[in-house]
């Protein structure tokens, strides 16, 4: 999943050249929906619809993919891809506390090494390539946070809901359905165009594929796993991100500090596995 992540950071970043953030992550949004929505046949029971876990569902819709993607994307523009991949990856730490107060999870002594390992390699590269490409301001990183702590939460609403309902296809279609509603009412209500490029929307639209199939493989490892164990390996993102810029998307340079950051991050990586 954190490679499919890292894919859409990039597909995004090339987006944003021919569409704004707004009408962006409608299409984005409304087009892993509708993804989700077409395939609903395969997998939903109308049952499941009255479900009490459902409820669990559209709260989290309320914060992902619709705010988190906001300012998820409303990052890369302002910052890029790498950057923002590596802040927004802090998401563990905010789930993994959420978890251990409201869930009662609890990790061994390698799950809190491993994610502070993760995380200090996380920052390094962020702190890195800031110092030498520092051409956004230094408030911008508040953005990619507010995006890692709406995950945190989101990521804790629906484990709860996948306990009592453990469908993720289901989890993922409510989820978007309910951020697809509210972006597109508030694109209705502003009245604004959605001004942007054949290409735009082609960009745009393939960030939701990857997305929905994002989405659901989150929600299928949180079906399996607990928060505390499955947030930290998400947390990779960054790394493949920064791979896929250099050798594919040309638009990232990598040097020996940042291969060093990417072998300690995967060695956190490792230590949580064994955890």
């Amino acid at each position: 999943m954190s490679v499919l992540f890292a894919l859409t950071n990039q597909v995004q970043h090339v987006a944003l050249r021919h569409m704004d953030v707004r009408p962006g992550t409608v299409v984005n949004v409304a087009t892993t929906f509708t993804l989700l929505l077409l395939t609903a046949p395969l997998y939903l029971e109308r049952t499941w619809l009255t479900h009490p876990a459902i409820g669990w569902f559209v709260l989290a819709g309320l914060i992902v993919p619709g705010l988190s993607m906001t300012l998820h994307t409303w990052s890369i523009r302002l910052l890029e891809p790498a950057i923002t991949a590596a802040l927004s990856s802090t998401s563990p730490v905010f789930a993994i506390l959420i978890a251990t107060l409201f869930l009662q999870e609890r990790g061994g002594l390698h799950l809190y090494i491993g994610t502070a390992v993760i995380i200090g390699g996380i920052a390094f590269i962020a702190l890195r390539s800031r110092r030498l490409r520092a051409t956004w301001p230094l408030w911008a990183v508040a953005i990619p946070l507010g995006a890692a702590l709406s995950r945190g939460i989101a990521q804790n609403v629906v484990k709860q809901g996948l306990t009592d309902l453990p469908s993720p296809l289901t989890a993922a279609l409510v989820g978007s359905a309910v951020s697809c509603l509210l972006l597109v009412s508030r694109q209705a209500i502003s009245r604004q165009p959605m001004p942007g490029s054949r290409q735009g929307y082609g960009w745009f639209a393939l960030c939701g594929v990857l997305n929905a199939i994002g989405l659901t493989g989150l929600n299928l490892a949180l079906s399996l796993g607990p928060v505390s164990r499955v947030a930290p390996l998400i947390a990779t993102t960054p790394v493949f991100t920064l791979l896929l810029g250099r050798l594919y998307f040309r638009n990232t340079a990598i040097g020996w500090p940042s291969v060093a950051a990417m072998v300690v991050i995967f060695s956190g990586c490792l230590l949580i596995i064994l955890n």
